[in-house]
């Protein structure tokens, strides 16, 4: 009897954990850039999230999520490279009043997806940025903090200065 498909089988069962150096062959086999690869690498021991990241692209099967699981890598890499010094490093900020920091980002989305859906909505957001749709969809209709960097895409693709899109959530 062989293993495969047994995380199928299993209900709720975990996703299988791959080691970043066997992913990274597998990403090297696609056809995804060098300095791309060499930036994970740099990065996956010293942040969760990229080696989580990276398990979803190996456990994904459609190329379409596999595509937008590059475009959330990089949008991570970007915010790491861009941070003034390691996130591990950043002071600690106290948010007394969650729900108003809630408010405050939903309101701040609202008038940009208002200005996005002026400027010819999602689809065309996406096309313009290189994001993909469902992943802005994703953007608008959380309340987490917005990224520097997704901002300043958007802020690009619809000829904004970046000022007009700053929130003081973001980060």
């Amino acid at each position: 009897m062989n293993n495969v498909g047994i995380c199928d089988e299993k209900k709720g069962s975990e996703p299988d954990r791959h080691h970043p150096d066997s992913i990274i062959g597998e990403m090297r086999k696609m056809g995804l850039p060098e300095e791309f690869l060499r930036s994970l690498m740099r990065t996956v021991s010293d942040f969760e999230g990229i080696e989580d990241l990276m398990n979803l692209w190996m456990n994904e099967d459609d190329p379409q999520d596999r595509d937008e699981v590059i475009a959330d890598l990089r949008e991570s890499l970007e915010d790491i490279e861009e941070a003034p010094n390691s996130p591990r490093a950043r002071p600690y900020l106290p948010f007394d009043n969650l729900e108003e920091i809630r408010k405050d980002i939903e309101e701040f989305k609202k008038a940009l997806r208002t200005e996005v859906e002026k400027r010819g909505g999602i689809s065309e957001l996406a096309r313009r940025t290189g994001i993909p749709q469902p992943s802005l969809s994703r953007f608008f209709a959380s309340a987490s903090m917005p990224r520097r960097t997704t901002l300043y895409k958007i802020a690009e693709a619809l000829n904004l200065p970046e000022t007009s899109i700053a929130s003081k959530w973001t980060r």
